[in-house]
């Protein structure tokens, strides 16, 4: 009987330690290679030997906020948003934890869910096992403010932006980055847990090197 009560405390403070919002520390904005250093050695990590290295919060801090985080007062970005808009694209990322959705306006990581969900989104197997699944979104309701023929385009427009943007900064912090565009998009919806017309265009995968 102690046994189990111990067991059962145990599992409640592990729980405990994993759940809640994540307040990310001041992303790193010095230091690293220089900008065609990071260009040149820009590449994407392997499937077959992909970094296992966990990322720590000040990682993921650089990389997401490289991927669509303020880095001047007022709308500006760090990538090009139409009219000067506030993404409209969105960024989950999944881990051992659970889910999390990206909030640049707190550079906050919102917990979402404590599914284990990070298996059954991607379709290629070494992406099943790696650190850190990174998912960009299209933000249908941000969208839709938007008029014009060309307006359709511009999720998925912004979406490669912020992927660039991840690669280099990943390559400045010695993390490894694989895109991949094969992932389940039904799956990916309903462990995301996204509103009706979000699409998740493709996945990033993360792991220190």
């Amino acid at each position: 009987m102690r046994i189990f009560l111990v067991a059962m405390m145990v599992a409640a403070v592990t729980a405990s330690a994993y759940a809640g919002d994540i307040k990310l520390p001041e992303p790193q904005k010095t230091g690293g290679p220089d900008l065609f250093s990071a260009i040149d050695q820009r590449q994407s990590a392997p499937g077959a030997a992909f970094p296992g290295g966990a990322l720590s919060n000040e990682d993921l801090s650089t990389i997401l906020w490289a991927a669509s985080g303020k880095n001047r007062d007022g709308s500006k970005w760090t990538v090009p948003m139409a009219m000067g808009r506030p993404p409209y694209c969105k960024i989950f990322i999944t881990n051992e934890r659970g889910v999390y959705l990206y909030e640049w306006n707190s550079h906050t990581l919102k917990h979402i869910s404590e599914a284990r969900v990070h298996s059954l989104i991607p379709q290629q197997s070494f992406a099943k096992n790696v650190p850190v699944n990174l998912y960009v979104v299209t933000d249908a309701k941000a969208l839709a403010e938007f008029r014009g023929p060309m307006s359709s385009e511009l999720g998925p427009l912004l979406a490669g932006m912020m992927g660039q943007n991840v690669y280099l900064a990943s390559e400045a912090l010695g993390v490894g980055a694989r895109l991949i565009y094969s992932i389940d998009r039904a799956a990916a919806a309903k462990h995301l847990e996204l509103p009706e017309g979000d699409t998740a265009l493709f996945a990033i995968c993360l792991g220190k090197r």
